[in-house]
């Protein structure tokens, strides 16, 4: 990786005038760029380039938009106004990319390394459009003598399907040839290894196939053809797709803090004085019931226990919950009112305490920013003047959360653009669409074993065994503390109902791939999570809604493309609204919450208000907490012994969780 950074020394040099203009007209008429490099001296800057901005991405806008962690400072609605993603996108990656596919196309000497172009140029370009929508591609970057003055904004269709041709071309192209034998890159970025050696050719190929079939599913709200067509082509040879572990496209970063380290620690551990629960991305509670409510094991993988990251001892945050006990192995005359009258009756043997105690949990999610919108408010306790409290909302300490994992955010951690199971998911989705059902379940229940495979996780045959995750069934899973969303999943019937099944798998495997999963669910609308509540927080958002909002549908155009490319800008906007199927007149309809060609409605938007409009009375219910240890005292005192090997129940319970008993609320005879 420090071969990479002096590179990039190099690149950032030669490209300087170019990268520090302000709008995408002066990019282009500019001509004092050196193309003329190696692929080996430029590829490698151009992927870590990529590979920067996906976190910067995710960590500041996707990983909220995705739902898979809560990063708190970034929960509100906001929209880019500059072109800083635009720049980087443009200038610092596809201009390269595009100069290295003009320098090798038509040269059979060097078919493999234009393959590769050819595949990053696409992934690049689907995630510009994928965020986007119509953007400028097929003329974007012409030639600089040509010196054009506009820059066109291609429809979402149009962008699709030159994508999928390039795929297309670039996994016809490779091939080992021995009359070519320096047809490779010499430090492959992708799949070089730990190393960075040399490229291997067939996992190249089967990353430009599994890409192809991505993108093709993407794209079947525009034109379920076109899906069609590249779904079946790329699967009559499903030797050529993701088989394998190794065959992941996974990118590597460095263990040089000053060079080559991931944004990712960068940005949340080198730098960092203190931790702060509003910057440190966290399991958030939508993602995390998913995992709770059918037993996960990849939730140890995917995120720290509560209190883990904590340098020393901390208090832990306590939940409150309600249990039974024995009467009589607790009437004592200090603890019982009617103490006598028990002991003379000969019923304590029947009598059951209704009791209130405190424990700690192994899991915590962090709430969103605002846990009610504004005019809500919790409920009053039955028989009380007080109200409910926010069962997220006591900590003791910032480290009472459970944080992501961090062999997600270490310094040499590695980006997963396409994993195993991705493949299998696919798979699975376009034989429901396009054939059959029988290989649909079984490229399902793979998809499932080879996320298990990838995170080291055992238990994988007790997990298929349970409703919702077993092909064709249904499984009913916890609420949300607010009772706003429950974790179900509806696999048993036809076709909609198997696709939930797949997407909602694929959802949970694509952890922290955070553009995939955002993108899953606006093509899809299967998880139809709530919206982010506003609570009266003002925003200079075009369309925002103090109160609730659903969260963004895409980003919008740097505001100098209404001057600079004025006219192409507002023909960007017309093919936005030419395919949208929520079309907002927000900022002329350039706005986050305009959804794209590719997505599907939002069907929740016509019950919106409502659902969580006007003012509400909140009664809390943790679902997932409760009765965690045991149904009863007994119960949770054999667990506690058994997590500790302590043989005194208060030693045990203290040790375990933390326990705390409160009062005892009632006493009856069952």
């Amino acid at each position: 990786m420090k071969k990479i950074a002096y590179i990039l020394t190099i690149i950032t040099f030669c490209t300087a005038s170019i990268s520090c203009k302000k709008n995408f007209e002066e990019i282009n008429t500019n001509n004092n760029k050196i193309y003329k490099v190696d692929v080996n001296d430029i590829f490698s800057g151009t992927v870590s380039r990529t590979m920067r901005l996906i976190q910067d991405l995710s960590f500041n806008k996707l990983m909220n938009f995705s739902r898979y962690a809560v990063v708190g400072f970034a929960t509100n609605p906001s929209q880019v106004m500059d072109d800083n993603y635009f720049n980087q996108f443009y200038v610092g990656i596809l201009r390269d990319l595009l100069r290295m596919e003009k320098e090798y196309e038509g040269k059979p000497d060097y078919a493999n390394r234009l393959a590769m172009v050819k595949t990053w140029k696409s992934y690049v370009f689907y995630m510009m459009t994928s965020m986007y929508g119509s953007i400028p591609m097929s003329k974007a970057l012409a030639d600089s003598d040509h010196s054009p003055r506009e820059y066109t904004y291609d429809t979402e269709l149009e962008i699709y399907t030159q994508i999928l041709k390039d795929l297309k071309d670039a996994g016809e192209l490779y091939g080992v040839s021995a009359s070519y034998p320096s047809d490779i890159l010499m430090r492959d970025p992708v799949f070089g290894g730990s190393n960075f050696g040399k490229s291997d050719i067939l996992k190249w190929q089967k990353f430009t196939n599994t890409l192809r079939l991505n993108i093709a599913l993407h794209a079947q709200n525009l034109s379920l053809d076109l899906a069609r067509t590249h779904a079946l082509e790329v699967m009559a040879d499903e030797t050529k797709l993701i088989s394998s572990l190794d065959d992941m496209v996974r990118l590597q970063w460095g263990s040089d803090e000053a060079l080559s380290a991931s944004y990712y620690f960068t940005r949340l551990i080198k730098t960092a004085t203190t931790f702060n629960d509003s910057t440190y991305p966290a399991l958030g509670e939508y993602f995390g019931i998913y995992l709770f409510s059918y037993k996960d094991p990849r939730l140890s993988a995917f995120v720290h226990k509560a209190n883990q990251l904590s340098p020393i001892p901390v208090k832990p945050m306590l939940y409150t919950d309600t249990l039974t006990r024995k009467h009589a192995n607790f009437c004592t005359n200090a603890e019982c009112p009617t103490f006598a009258a028990h002991q003379a009756d000969g019923l304590n043997g029947s009598r059951i305490d209704d009791i209130l105690v405190d424990y700690s949990m192994p899991y915590v999610p962090l709430p969103e920013a605002n846990s009610l919108a504004a005019g809500w408010e919790w409920e009053f306790i039955p028989g009380t003047t007080n109200r409910y409290n926010d069962p997220l909302g006591s900590k003791s300490s910032p480290y009472n959360f459970s944080f992501v994992h961090t062999d997600f955010l270490k310094e040499n951690t590695t980006t997963i653009l396409l994993n195993w199971a991705d493949s299998y998911f696919l798979r699975a989705e376009a034989e429901i669409l396009f054939g059959s059902e029988v290989k649909a379940a079984q490229h399902y229940e793979a998809g499932i074993r080879a996320s298990f495979a990838q995170y080291g996780q055992s238990g994988v045959e007790t997990y298929l065994a349970q409703n919702g995750i077993k092909w064709n069934t249904d499984g009913r899973g916890f609420a949300d503390r607010r009772l706003l969303y429950r974790a179900n999943i509806r696999g048993k019937g036809g076709k909609e109902n198997h696709l939930e099944q797949i997407y909602k798998q694929r959802y949970i495997a694509d952890y922290l791939n955070c553009l995939e999963g955002w993108n899953l669910e606006r093509r899809t609308r299967v998880l139809r999570f709530p919206p982010y509540f506003a609570n009266g927080a003002a925003s200079d958002v075009e369309g925002y809604n103090p109160q609730y909002n659903y969260w963004t549908e895409r980003f919008i155009y740097p505001i100098v493309e209404q001057s600079k490319n004025k006219e192409a800008y507002y023909k960007g906007i017309e093919n936005l609204k030419a395919t949208s199927p929520y079309y907002r007149g927000d900022r002329w309809g350039d706005n986050v919450y305009t959804t794209l060609g590719f997505a599907k409605l939002n069907p929740d938007l016509v019950f919106a208000q409502q659902l969580y409009g006007g003012n509400k009375k909140i009664t809390p219910n943790a679902e997932y907490f409760n009765k965690k240890y045991g149904k009863t005292y007994e119960e949770v005192v054999a667990t506690a012994k058994s997590m500790t090997g302590e043989t005194d129940d208060n030693q045990a319970l203290i040790k375990a969780f933390d326990y705390k008993f409160r009062q005892r609320l009632v006493t009856y005879i069952p």
